[in-house]
């Protein structure tokens, strides 16, 4: 038998299919959060990527460069990511881009989510950590929505392939619905109805 050395295989991504690939592992997550709440660790992970990604791809531009690299050509890390992508004289590069404007719940979320959340648990330190978990579908949610955004409607230089944007759609849409009809999601909107009227 004649030895031949095996066919070179490649894993080929680029900034988009990079982003995309940390959105669809983030919605297989999240369908497994009900049946194992340890999940959510993934989730947040995920999420944390995705977001990173589409807001990179987003202000990247035409030449990335001068945009999302540091001067010791480095890419800039997630918040000045974010702070690009709200900068209208940055975002508007073709006549129907918009920069991302954050609402105040998308804030809180994506702050918690990034600094306690994703941080904490990259970064675990010897410790026993309790996190209560009623919080992470509206955390959830408001990521998901802000990475549609970046994703789908800055019209910036991103480039997905008409496949690639109707499967973001999917994944969000699909996640958001199925977040909204779990037992911890109705919980917690339960008791912010019943805190609101007794309030």
């Amino acid at each position: 038998m004649e030895n031949t050395a095996p066919e070179e295989q490649y894993l080929r991504l680029n900034t988009e299919q990079n982003a995309l690939d940390y959105l669809e592992r983030a919605a297989i997550f999240i369908k497994e959060t009900v049946g194992d709440i340890k999940t959510w660790k993934w989730v947040m992970i995920a999420l944390s990527g995705a977001l990173y990604g589409f807001a990179i791809a987003a202000s990247a531009g035409t030449n990335p460069s001068n945009s999302v690299m540091t001067k010791r050509d480095k890419l800039i890390g997630f918040w000045d990511a974010l702070k690009l992508c709200q900068d209208p004289d940055h975002m508007n590069m073709l006549i129907h881009s918009k920069p991302l404007i954050l609402s105040e719940s998308q804030k809180e979320s994506i702050r918690f989510m990034k600094n306690h959340l994703r941080n904490g648990f990259e970064h675990f330190t010897p410790k026993l950590w309790a996190i209560e978990i009623h919080g992470m579908p509206q955390i959830t949610i408001d990521v998901l929505e802000v990475i549609r955004f970046l994703a789908l409607e800055t019209n910036t230089y991103l480039h997905l392939a008409d496949e690639e944007y109707n499967l973001v759609d999917s994944l969000v849409h699909q996640s958001i619905a199925f977040i909204r009809e779990t037992a911890l999601y109705k919980e917690m909107k339960l008791a912010e109805e019943l805190y609101a009227q007794n309030s």
